[in-house]
């Protein structure tokens, strides 16, 4: 693993996708989302969303303050398969607990960040389990799949949100675009930062 950091959204590490926060929950046939969480990333090997779009939720392996994510596509030889990589992509946090909600808004900068949400569905099903949460911006990324030396691709968080000691449980990965194909693949989807003591 080339990213000297620890994964916490890896299935080995305890982690797991949350159907109800999940795109395409029922479509087995386009396969598990479990595969962006492991470390196999083999031809074809990957979560197929047969759509351009979707959101991936994860509940991770332990609450942590995100430092920074990595995404990753498999080399291809093949523009075709290039195209489905993903493209333009937002993080999205989960915030919960009074004093983390006390920190977030006891810093003004931060407020725009949960001015915007994730899909309805997604808000309203994190929102029956905890009222009181909310959604708060992680990160806007966009991941190139052309260089076959930089397959894997790793963004910080927006530093706001670093400084602010925010800790996060869940998190959801939005792909709002990929490169051009009708369907996009996920193949590596890593979460790093540092665990907090509960």
């Amino acid at each position: 693993d080339s990213v000297a950091s620890f994964d916490f959204a890896s299935l080995d590490a305890g982690a797991y996708h949350l159907p109800p926060i999940t795109s395409g929950r029922g479509s087995a046939r386009h396969g598990s989302p479990d595969q962006a969480l492991t470390l196999t990333l083999d031809e074809g090997d990957c979560w197929l969303l047969p759509q351009p779009t979707g959101h991936l939720g994860i509940r991770l392996a332990s609450p942590i303050a995100i430092t920074h994510f990595s995404i990753e596509h498999a080399v291809m030889l093949t523009m075709n398969y290039q195209r489905d990589a993903p493209r333009s992509m937002i993080l999205w946090g989960f915030l919960e607990g009074v004093s983390n909600i006390g920190r977030f808004r006891a810093s003004p900068q931060l407020r725009g960040l949960s001015y915007s949400q994730p899909a309805t569905e997604v808000t309203e099903a994190c929102k029956k389990v905890n009222p009181d949460g909310f959604f708060v911006e992680l990160a806007h990324v966009s991941y190139g799949p052309f260089d076959e030396n930089n397959n894997r691709q790793t963004f910080p968080v927006y530093p706001d949100v670093h400084a602010a000691g925010l800790d996060f449980g869940i998190v959801v990965l939005e792909i709002r675009s990929n490169w051009g194909a009708n369907s996009t693949c996920l193949y590596g989807f890593r979460v790093h930062g540092v665990r907090v003591e509960l």
